[in-house]
Formats: structure tokens, C-alpha cells, sequence
């Protein structure tokens, strides 16, 4: 998949550019993954396809990764946005980058948020219940 150019910034989707303290840099910043150790962190990222937002110079600034069985359902976890870089509209276009992928967003998709619902139904997601959030392909316009 092509690389996205945004307002003079990248999103990308190919491993080599994804550095581990990078990574956990930005997962430092969430309440959920803040512990995270660099093994853990290493194996999501091998089993998982990571997508970024890397500033004009190259830095990385915004994170996620989709799990994904690549046929009927995949899900999105670890969407975290470094705190300057917020507010510009890149974490909703590294989402809807990442929801373009032809290979791992097939079928269903599933995440988990306390705080985010708003971005995720901008794409696609509605609530189920307090954290659950689901986008069925069925009957839906494209992102």
C-alpha cells in the first residue's frame, strides 16, 4: 500500500519505518499500554500490521496497528496521537488510511474505546454496549 501524504506528513504502513522506542514512546502516552514492556511490544507488532504518522521530519507522531485474519474480521487497537500533533485531522486520516487497506480490513472490525467514540463513528463504527465498538461492511458507504 502506497504511503499517504497529509499536510506535509506521512502515513505509512511499511514495517522498516516502525522503530520499537518510537513506538513505545507514544503508547507511554495512553492509559492502557503505558506499561507495556519492549517484548510485549516487539510481538504486537509482528503479529499485527502497524500504521503511522510521521511528522515532515521523519518523527513518528501518531500509532496504530490492526490484527487481522486478512478474510472476514480485523481489529484495530493501540490509536494513540502525540499531544502537539492533535487537533490537525491526522489521527482520523491514519484511521481511514488504515480502513483502505485492501489485505487486513476485511469483514467486520472491532475495537475497544473509553474516550474515542466520536472518531471511530466518523468511519464507519457504532457502540455496542459501554467500550465495544463494530463496523459491519454490509450496507456501508465507503470512508
Amino acid at each position: 500500500m502506497k504511503d499517504l501524504k497529509v499536510n506535509g506528513y506521512t502515513i505509512s504502513c511499511k514495517k522498516w519505518k516502525f522503530r520499537i522506542p518510537d513506538v513505545m514512546a507514544l503508547l507511554a502516552l495512553t492509559y492502557w499500554a503505558k506499561s507495556r514492556d519492549r517484548k510485549t511490544v516487539r510481538r504486537c507488532m509482528r503479529h499485527s500490521t502497524p500504521f503511522g504518522v510521521f511528522s515532515p521530519e521523519g518523527k513518528l507522531v501518531g500509532f496504530m496497528r490492526i490484527t487481522s485474519d486478512c478474510a472476514t474480521v480485523y481489529y484495530l487497537a493501540d490509536v494513540v496521537m502525540a499531544d502537539e500533533e492533535r487537533g490537525k485531522g491526522l489521527g482520523l486520516a491514519m484511521v481511514r488510511y488504515a480502513l483502505s487497506h485492501p489485505r487486513v480490513c476485511r469483514g467486520k472490525g472491532l475495537l475497544l474505546t473509553q474516550t474515542a467514540s466520536g472518531l471511530y463513528e466518523k468511519v464507519g463504527f457504532y457502540k455496542v454496549g459501554d467500550r465495544l465498538m463494530i463496523r459491519d461492511p454490509v450496507n456501508m458507504s465507503p470512508v
